[in-house]
């Protein structure tokens, strides 16, 4: 849909207004806040006009008008490259990477300082393993029981009990762990696939059939090490927002971050390349009120979603830009921990 000139710069105007306020902006205000040479009159006019365009529309209780969904989206998308990140911005959102031991702790430092400098809920999707490999350690765990740990390289620790039919020695928790970084181990993740699960599977039964019992929770150990952790930052901001003190909305939004599956199934949307932007039903997350999701994915060796969680008038522009910047330092980071 293209615009003219006054059109685009009377959305523009309303759309930063009701982000700045959350209330709706009416042509007295617009006249007030901004250098626009035209009557109010005219305003109300080219509002009406966008209005039948469906990218304003007209709350009941107010003369003024407040952004569509698509009014919103419209903006965002045009808000890619508006923002220059400032020196106290870059004071918050550097040290998120630069200082941090380890890509996983990187990973969690830059959700955290995001959260910070977006005032919004933060969430990042990563891999359990820096470099997706596990190694597996059986140790007995009572008579009857036995646990499996999948160790990571940055120590990180998946674990499983199960009970087994018989007594377990120290031999056959040795016997068993053998089996499963034979099979398993040193192999990223993403490459753990179905032939290597019946390799584990006729291992167990060839050497130590009495532990068949332990297959299944050895399987569902391997599928929970090769999904997403999700990582939750700035979860209370939201709640200093308008829109989200409405008493079932703040319930909806503090059960959504119980549905970590979700979030991650949410992020993991986000294409490959550049910023995606989902604003009210575009996005299954919530429903009573709506609300922007900025997101970005880094596809290199090691795949890292980023998210940005707010109400529908979040900063986009803003946002977008801290969002480029930490993608840019993990992508930088990543690549040099390739290179060691």
């Amino acid at each position: 849909m293209v615009l003219d000139e006054r059109k685009n710069q009377i959305l523009d105007l309303v759309i930063s207004e009701y982000i700045s306020t959350g209330e709706p902006v009416g042509s007295k205000t617009l006249i007030e806040k901004s250098k626009i040479n035209v009557s109010s009159a005219t305003i109300r006019s080219e509002m009406l006009e966008l209005e039948k365009m469906g990218l304003l529309c007209k709350p009941h209780t107010s003369a003024g008008r407040i952004p569509s969904q698509k009014g919103l989206k419209q903006f965002a998308e045009k808000s890619i490259n508006r923002y220059s990140l400032t020196e106290d911005d870059l004071h918050i959102l550097v040290p998120a990477v630069k200082a941090s031991v380890g890509l996983i702790e990187a990973i969690k430092d830059a959700s955290v300082r995001l959260a910070e400098f977006s005032g919004c809920a933060v969430f990042t999707a990563s891999p359990l393993s820096e470099d997706g490999k596990f190694t597996f350690e059986v140790t007995p765990a009572g008579k009857k029981a036995i646990a499996i740990m999948a160790v990571s390289s940055s120590g990180a620790v998946k674990s499983v009990f199960t009970k087994v039919d018989r007594e377990i020695t120290a031999n056959d928790a040795q016997k068993l762990t053998n089996i499963l970084n034979s099979a398993f181990a040193g192999f990223p993740v993403n490459e753990i696939n179905g032939v290597r699960v019946m390799l584990f599977k006729d291992e167990v039964t060839k050497n130590i059939p009495e532990l068949n019992c332990v297959i299944v929770p050895v399987v569902d150990l391997v599928q929970s090490i090769k999904s997403y952790e999700l990582c939750i930052s700035g979860s209370s901001n939201l709640l200093s927002y308008p829109e989200f003190a409405n008493i079932e909305t703040a319930k909806e939004y503090l059960q959504l971050l119980d549905r970590r599956d979700d979030i991650i199934d949410e992020l993991l949307q986000t294409s490959d390349n550049g910023i995606d932007i989902k604003i009210g039903d575009d996005s299954h997350l919530l429903k009573t009120t709506p609300a922007g999701i900025v997101s970005a994915k880094i596809n290199n060796r090691i795949p890292i979603v980023i998210g940005v969680l707010g109400p529908a008038r979040m900063n986009y522009s803003k946002i977008i830009a801290g969002c480029k910047h930490v993608v840019l330092q993990l992508r930088e980071r990543t690549d040099s921990d390739e290179e060691i």
